[in-house]
């Protein structure tokens, strides 16, 4: 359910992720803790951290290759899925990508001048942005079946649960765009999170009690 072209621009920033991981590693004479704000700096983080963001780019492909094996339709009705995971997919590599990018060149001393927190609030407006425009296209997406029957809604109920998700994909890009950059950069990991997990567990809640409504259509 992935664009091919998406999938391997991805895949090739994925590997030039992790190749750079292991080029920083090399220049360490210890690499258990990893410089922050370049060499001779007390502040360090673990070596583990380094390699969040390929692992974070990694999990966002795994879910989309679920989403492929759980739902099937027709070319006709699997193509606009294919760009709209295509656009998740290439979004989510860029914004990952630049988190490392600028995390390895603090950690070499350069790019000092840019505030780390301003950087963090930048990126949250533009992801918010994004995550609005993703949601008013889900309620024009087409029908899928489910490979599971218990999960299967006929295109009513799906019509239904993809203008419920359309609208909490919106409320967060517009919470992420106006009320993260708010926030001090110490609650910023822990409020994405939890949020994060909110959101998916409402529209799981979502879906479920739609499953359970009765459709005109059954």
């Amino acid at each position: 359910m992935i664009d091919r072209r998406a999938l391997w621009i991805s895949l090739l920033v994925l590997v030039a992720m992790i190749a750079a991981d292991f080029w920083r590693l090399s220049l360490l004479p210890d690499w258990h803790h990893v410089p922050a704000e370049g060499s001779g700096n007390s502040h360090t983080f673990p070596v583990f951290m380094l390699f969040l963001p390929a692992l974070a780019l990694l999990f966002t492909m795994g879910l989309l290759f679920t989403r492929k094996w759980l739902r099937s339709g027709s070319e006709e009705a699997m193509q606009p899925w294919r760009r709209w995971y295509g656009l998740m997919l290439l979004f989510n590599t860029a914004i990952t990508a630049l988190a490392q990018a600028f995390t390895l060149a603090r950690s070499l001393g350069a790019l000092q001048s840019i505030n780390r927190l301003t950087l963090s609030h930048s990126m949250f407006v533009v992801t918010g942005i994004f995550l609005m425009l993703i949601g008013n296209m889900l309620p024009k997406m087409p029908w899928l079946s489910a490979r599971f029957r218990h999960s299967q809604l006929d295109p009513w109920q799906w019509n239904r649960h993809l203008r419920f998700a359309g609208k909490v994909a919106v409320a967060f890009g517009l919470f992420l765009a106006v009320v993260m950059p708010l926030l001090p950069l110490n609650m910023i990991r822990p409020a994405a999170l939890g949020l994060t997990l909110a959101v998916v567990a409402v529209n799981y809640w979502h879906k479920a009690k739609v499953k359970r409504e009765p459709s005109p259509q059954s």
